[in-house]
């Protein structure tokens, strides 16, 4: 009986020193909520974008991020329209932060990067782990593609040469390296100018080139006296050519226009904008209108994609171009390549070499990301011609400060250079004032703490300490922190104020646009030369075909746009005039180019 019970006694307390065992190993394991990655919810983050505030919610579970999506933002539409669709869906596919910017649109791309991760630390999650890339294989792949056409550049000139090209029987393809099409068109107004269309006629509009051309000329005489350029005899051909392409539009790519406007110092009306929805802006809707046309019509645009190379025959006859793409490397084999790849305003290496007074312009410019002169580059290799005396296009002129983009063509402020000297009647075309700033070391705009000047005070105040914006309750304390002679200044000041109650300006400004700087405290922001493009690129003939130094073409090779442009201009923009030949040069270079086929 002992017997049993001692080893009905030792089963028992090897049963239990099992359970206990198993429950030990139970309570040390770690509970379920603290293997997660994150704290599960939805996290919302505003971030500062291109344009303004970007706001993003991203839903996590304890193991993945579900969601992400773009709650509001001002960002431009069409550039900012690839980055808030592909990256958020790139982020969840992969479960990573290593994803990559958008070309054209890196700033919208990095603004959104930055929502997720916040919101991934708000989780409490490893940002840096998720921002970790992994390696991939080298792409090796090799595509190879037979056009008739293939046109360099997905802008206004480029959309243009594709339309006429294939209008006229050729098979087209369009290569663009962002992930947008548009370009600088797109960033415009859309306005392009024309002289006695049939839509001016129909609105009762008197307008003849020679109107167009006495102005043309006038502007292009306010600078650069000594220029080689404009070629007039060119201008009047390509203001013939102009009413042809603004009827086009119409006609055949079935383009509307809202209005015919003038616009600051040039009064006649002769802009045709584009008739936009509440979707678009005249830029946009120009260059979507046009691609609209052209892809109904069987056109292939591929975007992303980005030509690196002309390629040529043996005896130096152009045969296609090689490309890249995310996949790997792009052969189009073509009879004819048409560029349209956009002037250098975005390239400070190419603004040193060819506009060395104007470097340091290229973070301000309004021009595309694109605009970095590749076409130009990969003509000038195969032996094209450069254009003498390249130049930017002005635009304007703005700061660095947020919130004061509506002191860039004010002609009621009042500009002083570093010197503390007025330089210039403010009162200008906005091109002339671009060229009187880049003729400067260095300028300021003067305000004072009037009550219309509210809204722009709080702005300054908010950027202050900074080295853009300085504050003086005198003329003298404002001098001392601009670092510019006091009395200088003191002068300048007095001389102006002096001249804002006669109402006869010393710079001969309208009386309309005279306002004093009076009341304190005084404030001076630095304001910079802002362009929309270039002017320069090669030499072509009338049909757009690239030029040697010898005046031979090459054969197979045309030049658009801001590749081509510089013939048109000395230092002045006119406008609606770049939109113009941009879209005018690309017909005709697509005509000629489909005409004459193999």
């Amino acid at each position: 009986m002992k017997k049993r019970n001692l080893k009905w006694y030792a089963g028992l307390l090897l049963v239990f020193m099992i359970m206990s065992f198993a429950g030990c190993q139970k309570s040390d394991a770690p509970k379920e909520e603290e293997t997660g990655l994150y704290t599960a919810g939805t996290y919302e983050e505003t971030v500062k974008g291109h344009n303004g505030d970007l706001t993003v919610s991203v839903e996590l579970s304890k193991d993945a991020i579900v969601s992400v999506k773009v709650l509001s933002h001002t960002e431009s539409a069409g550039i900012s329209d690839t980055p808030l669709e592909r990256i958020p869906a790139e982020i969840v596919d992969g479960q990573t932060l290593a994803v990559d910017t958008i070309a054209g649109a890196t700033v919208t791309s990095k603004a959104l990067l930055a929502a997720v991760e916040a919101c991934i630390v708000k989780a409490g999650g490893d940002a840096e782990k998720l921002k970790a890339a992994t390696d991939k294989e080298e792409e090796t792949k090799v595509t190879e593609i037979t056009t008739d056409v293939v046109v360099v550049g997905g802008g206004g000139a480029g959309l243009v040469a594709a339309a006429s090209a294939e209008e006229h029987g050729a098979k087209v393809i369009v290569l663009e390296k962002l992930a947008a099409t548009g370009g600088s068109t797109a960033l415009s107004g859309g306005g392009i100018s024309a002289t006695d269309t049939k839509f001016q006629r129909a609105e009762g509009i008197e307008d003849s080139k020679d109107s167009w051309m006495e102005l043309w000329k006038e502007r292009q005489a306010s600078s650069n006296e000594n220029g080689k350029y404009p070629d007039y005899d060119f201008v009047d051909r390509f203001m013939d050519a102009a009413v042809v392409t603004t009827e086009w539009l119409v006609d055949t790519v079935k383009h509307a226009y809202s209005a015919i406007l003038g616009f600051g110092l040039d009064p006649v009306k002769r802009l045709h904008f584009a008739k936009s929805d509440a979707t678009t802006k005249g830029g946009t809707t120009l260059t979507n209108n046009i691609k609209n046309f052209i892809t109904g019509e069987g056109v292939e645009i591929r975007t992303e994609t980005e030509v690196v190379d002309i390629l040529v025959d043996e005896s130096g006859k152009v045969i296609g171009v090689e490309a890249k793409d995310k996949n790997g490397k792009i052969i189009v084999h073509a009879d004819k390549v048409i560029l349209a790849a956009g002037g250098f305003a975005k390239s400070e290496e190419l603004l040193e070499r060819f506009v060395p007074e104007a470097k340091g312009t290229s973070a301000l410019s309004w021009a595309s990301a694109g605009s970095t002169g590749d076409g130009i580059v990969m003509a000038e290799k195969l032996g094209a011609a450069l254009y003498e005396e390249p130049w930017v296009m002005g635009v304007g002129i703005g700061s660095k400060i947020p919130g004061t983009q509506a002191l860039g063509m004010d002609w009621t402020r009042l500009y002083v250079n570093y010197a503390g000297e007025r330089f210039m009647n403010e009162e200008v075309h906005y091109s002339i004032a671009t060229n009187k700033l880049i003729e400067e070391k260095g300028t300021w705009l003067l305000v004072d703490s009037t009550e219309a000047n509210g809204d722009l005070v709080k702005a300054l105040e908010a950027a202050m300490p900074s080295e853009e914006v300085v504050k003086g309750e005198t003329y003298k304390e404002l001098a001392e922190n601009m670092k510019v002679p006091v009395e200088t200044l003191e002068e300048t000041m007095k001389t102006f104020n002096e001249g804002v109650k006669s109402g006869v300006d010393a710079m001969g400004k309208s009386k309309d646009y005279l306002v004093s700087v009076e009341k304190a405290p005084y404030y001076a922001i630095k304001f910079y030369p802002v362009t929309m493009g270039t002017f320069g690129g090669v030499k072509t003939n009338d049909s757009f075909q690239v030029l040697k130094e010898d005046g031979s073409i090459i054969e197979n090779l045309y030049a658009t746009g801001e590749n081509a442009n510089k013939i048109l201009y000395n230092q002045v923009y006119m406008s609606g005039s770049a939109v113009q030949f941009a879209l005018t040069s690309g017909r005709i270079a697509g005509q000629h180019a489909a005409e004459n086929l193999k």
